[in-house]
This record gives C-alpha cells, structure tokens and sequence, in this order.
C-alpha cells in the first residue's frame, strides 16, 4: 500500500531532516579537540622550524639544476659548435682550476691534524649562520619557552625532536633530546617518544646506559600502539634473538602489521598503488664495497651490474647526473626520439637509475634527480604527436595515427608506443595534471594497439575497478593475461591478485613468485607472505611446527622497509641529510634504521665507525655488533669484516674500560683464529667473495686456527682467482710465496714437510702457468689435461708421467734461481745498513 503524504507535511518533514542533520553536523564540529590556548606559542615555533628546514630537494642543489641549457632563452638552442663550448666551457674551466688542483692534493699528516681541529677538512665543519637565521633560530627558543611556561605539554615533544634532528644554526643535543621525550612521556604515552627512548636504551647513545631490557619495554609499549618503527624494532628483535627469547610466530606477528600498515598506505595512492619511495643503497657500494672496487664482493660478478656499482664507476670517470641529461638533451634536440623518451622516463622516476620490473617498479635514489611530472609528460608529448598529432577528428571521433613512410614509422614506433603508456598512466593517476580516465584510455589504447605490455596492465586496471567504463573482470583480466605474457611484474602481481579473490591460492602464488622473479618489489613480497603466514599459523596451530615462518617473516620485513613513506622514511631521510653534509643527522637516521632491521642502516653505520666517523662520541667497539647484524643478513663483505675483526683481535676491544692511568699498556689482542674461520668459510660458501677465499688460502698455509695444508692453500687461492679475473696478480704472488714457503719449511724440517711441486699436471693452472700467463694471453686456457691415468694420492704433487725427470729438473733449477733471488735480496738489504751506519758515523 502506497501512503500518500500532504505537500505541506512533506516538505516539513524535509526541512525538519535538514535541520537536524545541520545541528549533527554542528555537534561534530564541537566534539573536535580546540586548538589549545597554551599551545598558540608552539604552533608559531614549528612554523619557524619548518622555515629553517631545507627545502626537500636541498640534496639535489649540488648535483643537477636544469638539464635545459640557458642558451635557449638567448634565441638558439643546443646545435652548433658555438652552444656546444658554451655549454662545456664551465666544465673545462673546472677541470684546470688551479684551486681543484690544490684541493686535490695529498694533505700531509701534521696539516690534516691541524686542519681537523678547525672543521675546515672535506668542507664538513660547521657551517655559518647568517644574522636572519639566529634570529629565527632565538624567536623559536623563545616561543618554546613561553609555551612551557603556559603549561603545553607538547613542547616536549618539540624540544625532542629539534634537539635530535636539529636545522641548520642549532647543534644536535642528544642528551637533551633524551631529558625532553622523558618529560613528554610524563604525562602522556606517545608512541614516538617511547620508540626513541627504546632507541637510546638499545645503543647507548646520549650518555644513557645501554639497557636492552629498557629497550625491549619501551619499544613494546610504541609498538602496541601501532607505531610502525617500534613494531619493525620489536619484529627484528623476536626474529634475531636480541634482548628477546628468538620467536619466529611473535616476529611474524609484529612485521606482519607493520607490513599491513605499508600496504594500506599503497593502496590509499591512485589507481595501481602508490608511488614507491626511490630504492636506497649502501653508503659503502657507492665507494665500490667495503673493501674497494674489484676486492669487495658488492662490486664483483654480477653485482657490479647494481646502481649503486655503477654509480662510483661513473664518478670515478668524471661523470654526473647532469652530464647524463646533457647527453640525452643533445640527442633529444636533434629528434631522437627514443632519448627524448629517455628523458621523460627519468624526469619521470626521478633518477638515473631504474629498477627491473616495470614503471611501477620505481627508481634507484643513488642516480636521483629532481622529479617533475611537467617535464616527462612535455617529452612524452613530443614524441606521441609525432605519430597521433590530434586525439580526436572533427567529428569527436578518436584520431587515427598519422600516414607515414615504413621507414618513418619504424622508427618512431617503438619511442610514441612508450610515450603513450606513460601518458595514458600520468592521465590516470594524474600526475602532473587533472585525472582523467577517459584520456588515460584514449592513450592506453594506441599503446596497446602497438603492444605495449604497461599499456594493456594499465587497461586492465581500468576495467577491473570501473574508471570509466563499467567494470568488467573477465575483460581486465585478458589485458593483464596479455601484460603478464610479456613478464611485466605489476601484471603478474594483478593476476596473482585475481586470483586469491577467487581462492585460487596454488595458482596466485606461481604468478606472484613469478612477479618477484620479474622484479616486483613490494606487493608480491606482500601478498606472498600474507599466503605464508597462515599456512604458518595453521601448521604452528595443528602441529606445533612454524613451517614457512621464516619466510613470511622475511619478505614481510621487505615489505615494511620498501614502503616507507613520509617521515618514517628514516634511511631516505638520513641519505638526504647525508648528501646536505649533516653527518650526525644520517648517523642517528641510519642507526634507529638499523634498530627496525634495516641491513643497509647497520651497514652504514658500522662503515661510517670503522672510518672514524663518529660524531657522537659512540666509540669504535659499537660497530662489530652491527657488522655482526648486517652479516647475519647475507652481507658476504660484512661476513669478511667480522671475520677480519676476529682474526685481528679487534672484537677483544668491546666492552674494556680506558685505564685512569695512561702509562700502563692495555693488554694486547687476542686473535679468535677459530671464528675467523667460520665468517670466512660463511662467505666463501656463498661462492661470490674473492677475498674469503684468498683469507682462508693465507690461513692454511700459515696454520693459523687450522692445520697446515699446502694443497688445500693452493686451492683456495685458486677458488678466489675463479671468483674473480681481476685476483690475478695477488693471485699469482700469493702462489709464488706458497711455493716458496713450502720449499723453505721442506729444507727446515728435513723433508718431513713435504712441499709444493710447480708442475700441476691435475688440471689446475699452477705457479709456471702463472707465470707464462704474464706474457701469453690466455695461456692457463690452453693448458691440455694429458693424464695418464695415474692417480696421485700422497698429496705431494704429480707423481707420474713420462717427462717427470725433466720436470723434477726444471722445478729444481726454478727453486735454486728463487733462493739465489731471497740472498741477492738479502746482501743488497745489509749493503744498504753498512752504508747507513756509514753516514751517521
């Protein structure tokens, strides 16, 4: 029955709902907090710290402005001999500047002191501070003050965070960052000010006592608050054992909702998710690896294929970021359109560098630029209008492509089918300009119809949530089918997601492990672990067994670290400081870092302390623990750098007090040649590290925590050639020596110790094919295996074959020139002091 209500009393039951939402409406706005009065003062300040605060490309000033030359507002642009010397006459000047010159020199060790004590070395001292500046700087004292006294507590918070991460003009006060979250934490339990405290408990940093039970208390109460850095702390600590019984189950839990946290942020972004922070690398890579270039593992093999490898070798040669976009400008401006396209993309990234894995996968922050959505969609533009010079005909219909030449087309082709990828993303996500869903598809479609694979993802997402059009799954999901078949990651990962909705979860995690494959970096991690997790919780339910909790503990922890956004971005934001010149800012960035798990925070700091970097005072002894912490988490350079510690006797030096009394000598280090050992062998099994190979050849050789065993030396230095072409030449003088030590401890002990024979007719290049390999190219290569089916098993060598008198010959002729070498050495050696003593009579 259908009730039939006068006009009248229907338009004041209108006006009645009107009224009372509006009164709800103003309810809400009276149950939100007021501003406090006797915070008026701290609100004044944070704007003036926020004035004093670089601005966030600060770190970007020094190395890239505007890779469009000045010239072009002059009237000409980059062609012609006369723009090109204007445009490198600054770099040539440069390069015979006689104050580069002079800075460039070797500082003797009397002036470094000197220079050191007055902050003027590597222009890392203290910087000046303008008069504007200290009155800012007063201003924001002053207002702290007067908010303190009007009883806001959360100056406190103020007060700690400025001490910590202080701007320019204000020095870094740990203690006093530590007094001031101590007095918020008085009357209130904020999460950060808890992480902090739990921070300084665990380093012993601020003067405070090191306390890991302190520290385990206050990182859980933040962490059960929700903060993430806490939870990352506590996750790391319950996976790892510190300061905590080693629970896998409680570290899956903790980095699972941080990770959780880091995924809802993603998917609050624009269509696809939210823009990734640029992948961050060690500080010690950027210098070639902890050990230098072609020693250290991170620069050897394949990983001399990273970003951040690469990025050293490029500074070694004199080349810059800006130099990259120079060349890429100068080919540009000469229509090349595929370095037209180029320079979109990395305007577009925001760096140099790129991962694999797609757009979506992001960029490297060692090659970082400014990013500028402006200038990417202008050259994208540029190359598009090229093949699609309208979007629509005067009818409104969608404009076809322009007729051209086969050769035109082909070469134009594969450039405008990425340009209109990019731009039909940058419409949907709106970037650089307004969203819109109907140009995204416009440009999504000509790029699909080239064949695209980020264009058909791109319509696949259209089409799974409706921008639109309306929305239809069996349609996006044949455009990711299409995309995924071209090894896009972001595709891979989209169907892995159709297909958890479904229950499907076998074949979501083939396509997810194959997204990770391909380069996913954050979301197949994600969902991958999410699957591990429950089978964990279900298989630690029924059988009492954690199964794949390691797994999903470990990809949840990628997870969490990947996506750090905004302030909790805390190895971002210690990168930029760094790169600004504030060393103690990305120390203390890098060490709470280190404290959430993050490998390259430990690093880091571990690196900066061993080079003497130290700006808190911390001491030397602190870095073993992180260098112990980074190992543990497949650094195979750390696992060499504990194992040098150990084996040098360092690791005796944590944890002994400085003597009152100066003139008694502390005691001397104590090798542990037996865990040397173990960190060599650590890194040696991972077949990637030169340097653990070569360690363990010295170590046998010279019975040092092992027996001694010339052939098993021998092979190890052998391994470390194998691992790396550039070991040649310390491989070859370590064999010399080997050869040589052994010939001497056979004629000291009476041939009871057997030594090295020079022929190794095992296949195995040895001390003369070394040797003939300094002049013949190639020729340990050429050596043919002509066995003769003997077997030598003593150990001392090759024991057969029919030219075994003339090789007994030359070996012998070989080590009496060796011997007749050592006594020259020896008689030039006391000819020298007999003259020495001479001209001091």
């Amino acid at each position: 029955m259908i009730l039939r209500y006068p006009a009248r009393l229907y338009v004041f039951s209108l006006l009645s709902l009107l009224f009372l939402s509006s009164a709800l409406a103003l309810d809400d706005e009276h149950d939100e907090p007021l501003p406090d009065p006797a915070c008026a003062a701290l609100e004044h300040a944070l704007d003036l710290v926020h004035s004093l605060n670089p601005h966030p490309a600060a770190h970007l000033d020094s190395k890239v402005t505007d890779a469009v030359s000045p010239f072009n507002r002059l009237g000409w642009g980059h062609e012609g001999p006369l723009s090109s010397a204007l445009r490198m006459l600054p770099r040539v000047v440069g390069l015979v500047n006689p104050l580069r010159l002079v800075a460039r020199a070797p500082i003797p060790d009397a002036v470094r002191g000197v220079l050191s004590g007055v902050g003027s070395l590597g222009g890392r001292g203290k910087a000046k501070v303008g008069k504007g500046r200290r009155e800012k700087i007063e201003r924001v004292w002053a207002l702290l003050d007067e908010a303190e006294e009007a009883g806001c507590e959360d100056v406190w918070a103020a007060r700690g965070d400025i001490l910590m991460f202080p701007p320019k003009g204000i020095d870094q006060d740990l203690p006093g960052a530590y007094a001031a979250y101590e007095r918020l934490l008085e009357t209130s339990a904020d999460p950060h000010a808890q992480f902090v405290l739990g921070f300084f408990h665990a380093t012993g940093l601020a003067n405070v006592t090191q306390d890991q039970g302190k520290a385990v208390l206050y990182y859980t109460m933040s962490a059960l608050q929700g903060y993430k850095p806490a939870q990352m702390a506590m996750g790391y600590r319950y996976w790892t054992g510190i300061g905590v019984k080693e629970d896998c189950m409680t570290a899956l839990e903790f980095y699972g909702s941080a990770a959780d946290q880091a995924y809802t942020r993603f998917l609050a972004g624009p269509p696809g998710g939210e823009t990734l922070p640029l992948s961050p690398s060690r500080l010690s890579d950027r210098v070639g690896g902890i050990y230098g270039p072609h020693a250290s593992w991170a620069s050897t093999g394949l990983n001399a294929q990273r970003a951040a490898v690469k990025a050293s070798s490029a500074i070694a040669r004199g080349e810059t970021e800006r130099e990259v976009l120079e060349y890429y400008q100068y080919h540009s401006d000469r229509d090349s359109h595929l370095y037209t396209v180029r320079l979109g993309r990395l305007f577009y990234l925001g760096s140099v560098y790129f991962l694999p894995g797609g757009i979506g996968s992001g960029g490297e922050a060692v090659g970082e630029i400014p990013q500028s959505f402006e200038k990417a969609r202008a050259y994208f533009i540029k190359v598009a209008r090229v093949m699609w010079p309208t979007d629509h005909d005067a009818n409104g219909n969608v404009a076809p492509k322009k007729r051209m030449s086969k050769e035109m087309e082909d070469s134009v082709r594969e450039p405008a089918m990425v340009a209109a990828a990019f731009l039909g993303r940058m419409a949907m996500r709106g970037e650089g300009q307004k969203r819109d869903y109907t140009r995204a598809r416009l440009w999504y479609d000509r790029a699909a119809e080239l064949g695209d694979r980020e264009a058909h993802n791109g319509l696949g997402i259209i089409y799974r949530d409706g921008l639109a059009v309306p929305a239809n799954a069996a349609k996006a999901y044949k455009y990711f089918q299409a995309a995924a078949g071209q090894e896009l990651a972001e595709a891979q990962v989209n169907l892995g997601k159709h297909h958890l909705a479904r229950g499907e979860v076998a074949q979501a995690v083939q396509l997810l492990e194959a997204a990770l494959r391909h380069g996913s970096p954050f979301e197949a991690f994600h969902l991958l672990a999410a699957v591990h997790a429950e089978t964990a919780q279900a298989q630690a339910q029924a059988r009492g067994a954690q199964g794949m909790c390691g797994v999903a503990v470990a990809w949840h922890k990628l997870a969490a670290e990947r996506g750090a956004w905004d302030d909790l971005d805390f190895v971002g934001d210690a990168d930029r400081a760094w790169a600004r010149g504030e060393e103690a800012k990305a120390m203390i960035g890098w060490w709470l870092a280190a404290e959430m798990g993050h490998e390259i925070g430990q690093n880091n700091v571990a690196f900066m302390l061993s080079k003497g970097v130290d700006p808190f005072g911390a001491g030397a002894d602190k870095a073993l623990p992180l260098w112990m912490r980074s190992a543990a988490q497949d650094n195979v350079d750390a696992m060499v750098m504990v194992g040098d510690y150990y084996y040098n006797g360092e690791h005796a030096a944590r944890g002994v007090v400085a003597r009152a009394d100066a003139s008694i000598a502390p005691p001397a280090p104590e090798a542990d040649y037996d865990l040397a050992l173990t960190y060599y062998q650590m890194a040696a099994d991972t077949s990637s590290s030169a340097l653990a190979y070569w360690n363990l050849g010295h170590m046998y050789e010279h019975a040092l925590g092992v027996p001694r065993d010339w052939h098993l030396a021998k092979r190890f230095y052998d391994l470390a050639l194998e691992t790396s072409a550039d070991a040649y030449l310390p491989w070859l003088l370590a064999l010399t020596k080997l050869y040589a030590h052994s010939w001497l401890e056979e004629v000291r002990s009476g041939g009871r110790v057997k030594r090295l024979r020079v022929w190794d007719e095992d296949g195995q290049a040895g001390l003369w094919d070394g040797v003939k390999g300094l002049f013949r190219q190639g020729y340990a290569d050429d050596v043919e295996d002509e066995g003769d089916g003997y077997e030598d098993l003593s150990g001392n060598g090759w024991g057969g074959g029919d030219d075994e008198d003339i090789d007994d010959l030359v070996e012998s002729m070989l080590i009496v020139a060796l011997g007749g070498v050592v006594m020259l050495l020896l008689w030039v050696r006391g000819r020298w002091g007999r003259i020495g003593q001479g001209q001091g009579g």
